[in-house]
């Protein structure tokens, strides 16, 4: 009898334990952005230019003088919105997508990356605070992810002019088929061009060796996407 009793009480358990797990996991609230950090992030599109002017580039050609472990010397580098990342032969000999392209460039494209995180369902956007930096005030923004790993996806410091002057990318950026290196960047000397700002300073936090500088000389915005092309030259990485 008890061996009976066992047999109606297992099967009953297997259809509601899943029905506990369900509902405990319906329960759980579902992170959300903070309006505070939603508005300091929305103010900073609006000071590189806004969403409009923003979102009409579709590539960018690049001069400028780089120095450091990458790259050296002057260079015209081409970032593109086109996300093909080329061909690479597998093991076999089959070909298959080779992987994005790490670019020292890609931070330069602030306005672009910002607008693209704010929209980014798998990300929440959280206020970190008020603080100084060389005596001047700064804003601290956290996009964190809503699911999956528990650690900030990218920590982003804004001037009182709303401006980023850092980027610590613990998750990287994509443009195209380019990634930015998983690196804290300084930027500074916005000017603009074409209705959008763009830093032309780039000081990339390279770890155990001298900083990759990028002093950028001309930007010239396309609203055509071009072929990406792997540039060594300019400090790209795969």
């Amino acid at each position: 009898m008890r061996l009976a009793r066992v047999g109606l009480i297992v099967p009953f358990l297997l259809l509601v334990v899943p029905a506990w797990a369900q509902q405990a996991t319906q329960a759980l609230p579902q992170p959300v952005s903070d309006p505070q950090a939603v508005a300091v992030v929305q103010a900073a599109i609006t000071a590189l230019g806004g969403a409009t002017a923003i979102g009409q580039a579709q590539s960018w050609t690049f001069q400028a003088q780089t120095q450091g472990p990458h790259s050296n010397g002057n260079i015209d580098y081409v970032i593109s919105t086109d996300t093909d990342t080329g061909k690479r032969a597998g093991p076999n000999g089959t070909m298959r997508a080779a992987p994005p392209i790490h670019s020292h460039f890609v931070p330069a494209l602030v306005g672009a990356i910002l607008l693209k995180e704010s929209q980014d369902p798998t990300l929440t956007i959280q206020f970190g605070g008020t603080s100084t930096t060389d005596s001047n005030p700064v804003t601290t923004i956290v996009f964190n992810f809503t699911i999956g790993p528990r650690f900030p996806a990218q920590i982003w410091t804004f001037d009182a002019a709303n401006l980023p002057t850092m980027v610590d990318f613990r998750t990287p950026a994509t443009i195209g088929a380019r990634v930015s290196f998983p690196f804290a960047v300084l930027l500074s000397d916005y000017r603009q061009v074409s209705g959008v700002i763009y830093p032309f300073q780039i000081m990339a936090v390279v770890p155990g060796k001298p900083p990759q500088v990028i002093s950028v000389q001309n930007i010239t915005p396309s609203a055509t996407a071009a072929t990406n092309e792997f540039n060594g030259s300019g400090g790209d990485l795969r």
